[in-house]
C-alpha cells in the first residue's frame, strides 16, 4: 500500500497557525492525520549536555575556552593557544605542546596556536599551563562565562 505525507496548514482562531501531518492512501485517496513522531517524519534529537564554559586569555595572545566532562578539563576546539612559551614553562607542558603540533591538533595561525579539536587534560591547571604556554597558578584563572 503507497502512502503519500504532506503537511496542512491551517489558521485557529485561538491557537494561530496549527499544522496537521496527513497520510493519504494512493488507491483510496483515504486521509489520515498522523502524529508525526510514531509516523516517523521526523528524528528525534537528543539534547546535548548543558556544561559550564571556562574561558582565560592572556597578554601573550591565548584566548580558550574550556569545560569539564566526567573527570577531565577540556579545552575546546577553535580555542588560540600562545605561540611561544615562557622561560618558566614547565618541560611537561613544552611536551604536551610539542605533541599536539606534531598530531596537527594545534597549528599555527596569524602568530598564535589553533586547536583543531576538543582536547582532554588532568586538570584546569594543565590545560592553561599548556594553553598559556608557562607556569599555571590553578583553577582561579579560568573564568565563567
Amino acid at each position: 500500500m503507497a502512502t503519500e505525507r504532506f503537511i496542512r496548514k491551517m489558521d485557529h482562531s485561538i491557537y494561530g497557525r496549527l499544522y496537521q501531518f496527513i497520510e493519504v492512501d494512493a488507491e483510496t485517496g483515504e486521509e489520515a492525520v498522523v502524529e508525526p513522531f510514531s509516523a516517523g517524519l521526523f528524528r528525534k534529537v537528543e539534547q546535548q549536555e548543558l556544561r559550564e564554559l571556562l574561558a582565560i586569555k592572556s597578554k601573550r595572545g591565548a584566548d580558550a575556552v574550556g569545560f569539564y566532562r566526567e573527570d577531565k578539563f577540556f579545552v575546546q576546539k577553535g580555542s588560540k593557544f600562545t605561540a611561544s612559551t615562557s622561560a618558566k614553562c614547565p618541560k611537561r607542558y613544552i611536551k604536551l605542546r610539542e605533541e599536539l603540533i606534531l598530531q596537527q591538533q594545534l597549528i599555527p595561525v596569524h602568530g598564535q596556536l589553533l586547536l583543531m579539536a576538543d582536547i582532554a587534560f588532568d586538570s584546569p591547571r594543565t590545560a592553561m599551563g599548556v594553553v598559556i604556554g608557562g607556569w599555571a597558578k590553578g583553577l582561579h584563572n579560568w573564568r565563567g562565562l
